[in-house]
């Protein structure tokens, strides 16, 4: 939705998987738009449904039920918060009206609230469009799930591209005269502004399984087994409304991505046509909390776990490594700084996470560490790899080669 917004992607209709009309006509799907489940019944094993354009209910009866119901943007009960001005970021619909308020009223001084992935992109976006941009995180830094010596190189790119950032301060409102005017922080500042961005996380929609009796996991997120079944065996969920296996944490954790939600989406659909035809299911195979994304001219990405996933979840015996490189050979056009860190067990030296900052080509280094991290790879195993090499690709010794030779030491 950001590249949307930024007018770099020019329709929005490019964006649509899946429309309703292919879902009813191609598929054959009983698709039922503008309805809403109200209750789940799991002993009588059915659901209350409201038409919303007629206001009639209904029962319908089932044998399996999936819930993929999602997760919601974060909005706060501030003072304010129903002024002209203010979105959110979540939804198809939010980036189709956050483009035509912009078209529309062509604001100049924008306000991100929240450091986070989704925060830069729109950070980016609006400077494309040439409105001044603040962005207000609460805790001391921006992107606070990279390791600090990482996420001040992300600040110091927003900087350079005349990106206010400030640190530190909670928004306790906002003020204005029924459009937005300005956005109050803690301490009594405040800062001008005519368009808000809400970033500050999103909350699983567990409300309906929660009514059910369903457990929940973390952060009140349906909690499933590695079949995608829910504590009910008769209800299963997938998406960003549920929990997901966490491979190096081995916890359930919520995690909302999106190959997490299509891929559990996927085996959800296939583990309940096997279970109904008596064959064998296959297990989810789990996450390891991998995301990139792009700040201006900076590639960042991150995978398995860090310093914030180490302090959170109380993990001992973890190590890592810091190098800085180049992306390309020093003599080829384009070679950049490229910054590489590398988690591992101290004991036996398997890698279980890494975070890459650099410019063009570095963030889908990622991968790599994605490959060694699932398949349990050592230093020595990730040294030992037979890469690439190609000035225009990369040097002789590849970044993440140095970082594991560095390890090793």
């Amino acid at each position: 939705m950001p590249y949307y917004v930024s007018g770099l992607i020019h329709k929005s209709d490019q964006l649509l998987a899946l429309s309703p009309e292919e879902a009813i006509n191609k598929r054959g799907i009983d698709l039922k738009v503008r309805h809403e489940v109200t209750h789940v019944d799991r002993s009588g094993k059915r659901v209350t449904v409201r038409d919303l354009i007629t206001g009639k209910t209904f029962e319908q009866e089932y044998e399996k039920l999936i819930m993929a119901t999602g997760a919601r943007a974060i909005r706060p009960n501030l003072p304010g918060i129903e002024l002209s001005g203010i979105f959110t970021l979540k939804e198809f619909q939010d980036g189709l009206d956050l483009k035509s308020f912009i078209e529309q009223e062509k604001p100049t001084r924008s306000v991100i609230i929240g450091g986070g992935y989704i925060g830069l992109e729109v950070s980016e976006a609006f400077g494309a469009l040439g409105m001044e941009v603040s962005v207000i995180e609460a805790v001391a830094r921006i992107m606070s799930i990279m390791d600090e010596d990482m996420s001040r190189l992300v600040a110091e790119e927003m900087t350079r591209n005349r990106v206010k950032i400030i640190t530190g301060k909670k928004v306790v409102g906002f003020r204005g005269s029924g459009h937005l005017e300005k956005v109050i922080l803690d301490g009594g500042d405040s800062v001008d502004a005519d368009c808000v961005i809400l970033s500050i996380g999103v909350v699983p929609n567990s409300e309906l399984a929660a009514g059910a009796g369903l457990e929940l996991g973390e952060r009140n997120a349906i909690k499933t087994d590695r079949f995608q079944k829910t504590s009910d065996p008769d209800i299963f969920a997938a998406g960003d409304c549920c929990t997901a296996y966490h491979r190096v944490l081995k916890l359930d954790v919520f995690i909302p991505l999106g190959l997490t939600a299509n891929r559990q989406g996927r085996m959800c659909g296939e583990n309940l046509v096997a279970e109904l035809a008596g064959n064998e299911q296959k297990p989810f195979p789990g996450i390891i909390g991998t995301a990139i994304t792009k700040v201006f001219d900076l590639e960042v990405g991150k995978t398995g776990i860090g310093r914030f996933d180490i302090e959170r979840y109380k993990r001992a015996g973890i190590s890592s490594v810091a190098i800085k490189a180049k992306n390309l050979p020093g003599y080829y056009p384009g070679s950049t700084d490229m910054w590489v860190k590398i988690y591992f067990d101290e004991a036996s030296k398997v890698i279980v996470g890494g975070q890459i900052i650099g410019k063009t080509g570095s963030a889908m280094r990622l991968d790599t560490l994605v490959a060694a991290i699932t398949a349990g790879m050592t230093l020595d195993d990730l040294y030992g790899l037979d890469m690439a090499y190609a000035p225009p690709f990369a040097p002789v010794w590849d970044p993440l080669l140095i970082a594991a030779r560095t390890g090793m030491k």
